[in-house]
């Protein structure tokens, strides 16, 4: 039989005997099932017996492959073989205990399975114990929440000794509210990190931005909305609008009277916002290359492998960055 030739392989499959079939299939450490057109189990190899702690096959055999998994977990299993109806294979992971009751997480896919005649015979279902992954997967997130909230605590306790000894001393008591507002802004990002599973660009900017607003200078925010970011770029994103906005509230317009335009979202692979303000002041000094707030958030997004550019106007500035897409 030549390499590929899927007539002779078929041809060589059709004399098997079953106890042939059966030994190919239990060569695999997945739990492999045949399960026919109704829905109900109809095979399913050793080791998946093995993996299910099923000892008797005809405890299950006949029974609807759906009504062996939890409540919970039934429909992404009728959804899959609806799926396999109109021959489109499905992946999926679920809670699925095991006939003696253990907890497992399975991997799982589905697809059709068809006669000659292109008449569905029924659905091949792979089953792969994922439980020592997923456990942890979830350790691991326990553990970030746990260090996030500590961070947190961190931010509040220092905000609060910055504010203290600087009690008092005016000419630290500037430097003192730029770092509390700095800290401020992180810890708005790591809440919202901990609260959702999926931090979204249009929830965050307004967090962030909405509490430098005077009645003197709103702040307008047109961001895209469905925009998933990880850690990494929440906190990036925290640092750099709040070093804009702390800037604006010590030079700019949110310390006088005027306009905040934020936008942007995902432009192709990355993600670009612009910050747009102005004010009834006039820019006194355009050249700041090289200050504190530049190159921190020069190189808070070079980290990031991102970038700025800013542009100053008579009475106000533009400013463009960008990081890469999660």
């Amino acid at each position: 039989m030549k390499s590929n030739d899927l007539p002779g392989l078929a041809t060589a499959f059709s004399a098997a005997s079953e106890v042939m079939l059966a030994a190919i299939l239990d060569q695999s450490a997945d739990c492999i099932k045949v399960i026919s057109a109704q829905g109900t189990v109809d095979y399913m190899n050793r080791n998946g017996q093995c993996a299910m702690e099923i000892d008797d096959f005809c405890a299950v055999a006949g029974q609807n492959w759906s009504d062996l998994w939890p409540e919970e977990s039934r429909p992404l299993i009728e959804q899959s073989m609806e799926r396999a109806r109109n021959d489109q294979s499905s992946r999926f992971e679920a809670f699925c205990p095991t006939a003696k009751g253990t907890p497992r997480w399975w991997d799982v896919c589905v697809s059709p399975l068809r006669r000659a005649n292109g008449e569905l015979d029924g659905f091949i279902a792979t089953s792969r114990d994922v439980t020592d992954r997923v456990n942890h997967s979830k350790l691991r997130d326990a553990i970030a929440d746990e260090m996030r909230h500590r961070l947190r605590n961190n931010y509040v306790v220092v905000g609060s000794l910055l504010n203290a000894y600087s009690k008092g001393k005016p000419e630290q008591q500037a430097f003192a509210r730029e770092m509390i507002n700095r800290l401020t802004g992180l810890g708005i990002a790591q809440t919202m990190k901990a609260q959702a599973s999926a931090c979204l660009l249009g929830d965050l900017v307004p967090a962030l931005l909405e509490p430098y607003a005077t009645p003197d200078c709103a702040i307008s925010i047109d961001v895209k909305g469905g925009i998933g970011l990880d850690q990494a770029q929440v906190d990036t994103l925290a640092l750099v609008l709040g070093e804009l906005a702390v800037n604006s509230t010590k030079h700019g317009a949110l310390s006088a009277q005027g306009t905040v335009r934020v936008g942007g979202g995902l432009d192709g692979d990355r993600i670009e916002l612009t910050w747009s303000e102005r004010s009834n002041l006039k820019v006194a000094n355009r050249s700041r290359d090289g200050g504190q707030g530049l190159r921190l958030m020069e190189r808070v997004l070079a980290s990031r492998s991102g970038g700025i550019e800013l542009h100053w106007a008579d009475c106000g500035l533009d400013v463009r960055f960008f990081l890469p897409a999660a």
